[in-house]
């Protein structure tokens, strides 16, 4: 599955955004309820679980438009969507960590 260069440069724009706290395709009262159940990476990362994040973050990724991509995130499954939302904020949070060396 080949993704394209402008593909990529949307979502490094949306993850640039969220390393700012301004998560464009999510609203914060769905992150909230999400996120406020912790989940440890192994759990998420599960070998059961690997193919369907990579799946559905490629499908993601590959949508032409922003709003195309908040369609895609929509038309999910409680479960994918929940998959997709902490595997997304995995990425932002390591990308943060990765950027600095200042940690609290």
């Amino acid at each position: 599955m080949q993704i394209s260069e402008s593909h990529l440069d949307q979502i490094e724009h949306i993850l640039a955004q969220s390393m700012n706290g301004i998560h464009l395709l999510f609203d914060n009262r769905t992150l909230a309820s999400i996120l406020k159940t912790p989940t440890e990476d192994e759990e998420l990362f599960a070998f059961q679980n690997l193919d369907r994040i990579q799946d559905l973050f490629s499908q993601l990724v590959q949508q032409e438009s922003f709003e195309e991509k908040v369609e895609f995130l929509r038309t999910l499954d409680v479960a994918g969507f929940e998959l997709i939302v902490r595997t997304y904020f995995h990425i932002v949070e390591n990308s943060l960590f990765a950027s600095t060396d200042v940690r609290h």
